[in-house]
C-alpha cells in the first residue's frame, strides 16, 4: 500500500499518526504552536485558505516547507497575494488559482511576485477556454515569467521530451497518494475526484488502469493524441464534456515545444 498524503485541518492532526500531512488553515498565526505540540515532521506542506489572514508568523518557521496561497475568487482576491511576499525569504510559494472568470489577472500578479502557480481546471466552458489560451501566450511569451505556471509547465516539458505525465499527477490528484479529511473528519478521495461521476474510484487505485478502465474508455479518448498528456481529465466528473477547446489549447502547447526543440537543435554547440 502506498503511503498516503492527507489534506487535514489543524484540529484533526492528533487523529492522523500515518501518513503525511498537507495542513490546510485559515488561521497562520496560530499554526507553528499548534503543529510544534503534533509531529511537525510530517508536514510536508501548508495551504493558506484565507489570504486576507495576516501570515508573518510563517515568514521564518519552517524554512523551505512549500506553502500554497489558495485562491476561492482571483478576480477580487489576487490584490491579497501581496500581503505574503515576505513567505517567499524562507519558503517556495505557490498561489492556487481556479480557473474562473478573471484569473488571468490572479495568474500575471502571482508570477510578477515570484510565486508559482498551480491551475485549478474543472471542465471550463468557452469564455474560460479564450481565457486559458491568453494565460498559454502570456506564459510561453513574457520575457519576465520566472516561475512555473502548471499544468502548462509540465506539459509543455512533456511534449519536448516526448514523456507526458497526465494531469492528474501534474496537478496532485493523483488518487494513489491524496486523501481530503473535511472539518467534521470525513475522509475522500482529494480535489475534483471527490465530486463523483460514473465511474467508481477506489483508493490505491493505480492511476494507469483507472484512467484505462474508466476515464479514457469512450472512443473520443481512445482517439485522442493528447490522451497521455490528458489522461481523461477533462472527463471528470461529466463524461459528455466537449474537449474541442482543451485540444486546442494542448495543441498550441505541442506546437510550442516542438518549435523550442527545433530552435535548440539549431542552435550552435
Amino acid at each position: 500500500m502506498n503511503e498516503s498524503i492527507y489534506s487535514i485541518p489543524p484540529h484533526l492532526l492528533s487523529a492522523y499518526r500515518h501518513g503525511d500531512w498537507v495542513v490546510r488553515t485559515d488561521e497562520p498565526a496560530s499554526l507553528p504552536a499548534t503543529l510544534a505540540a503534533e509531529d511537525p515532521e510530517r508536514v510536508v506542506a501548508v495551504q493558506l485558505l484565507a489570504l486576507a489572514a495576516d501570515s508573518e508568523a510563517l515568514n521564518a518557521w519552517a524554512p523551505g516547507l512549500p506553502i500554497e496561497l489558495v485562491m476561492a475568487d482571483p478576480a477580487s482576491e489576487y490584490p491579497l497575494l501581496y500581503r505574503h511576499t515576505n513567505l517567499l525569504d524562507k519558503h517556495p510559494v505557490r498561489a492556487v488559482v481556479p480557473v474562473r472568470s478573471g484569473f488571468l489577472k490572479a495568474i500575471k500578479v502571482a508570477v510578477s511576485l515570484d510565486f508559482a502557480v498551480r491551475l485549478e481546471l474543472g471542465q471550463p466552458e468557452p469564455p474560460l477556454i479564450e481565457e486559458l489560451i491568453a494565460a498559454l501566450e502570456f506564459y510561453l511569451h513574457q520575457p519576465t515569467v520566472a516561475q512555473p505556471v502548471e499544468f502548462f509547465h509540465s506539459m509543455l516539458l512533456g511534449f519536448y521530451h516526448d514523456d507526458p505525465l497526465p494531469l492528474w499527477s501534474v496537478l496532485d490528484e493523483d488518487p494513489r497518494y491524496l486523501r481530503y479529511v473535511a472539518d467534521d473528519g470525513a475522509e475522500s478521495l482529494y480535489g475534483r475526484l471527490a465530486t463523483g461521476g460514473d465511474a467508481a474510484v477506489e483508493p490505491d487505485t493505480e492511476l494507469e488502469g483507472w484512467i484505462e478502465r474508466g476515464l479514457a474508455a469512450a472512443e473520443d479518448c481512445r482517439s485522442c493524441e493528447f490522451l497521455r498528456s490528458c489522461g481523461g481529465y477533462f472527463k471528470w466528473p461529466r463524461r459528455d464534456y466537449d474537449c474541442s477547446g482543451v485540444k486546442r489549447l494542448f495543441g498550441r502547447l505541442h506546437a510550442a515545444a516542438m518549435e523550442l526543440r527545433r530552435d535548440l537543435d539549431a542552435a550552435p554547440a
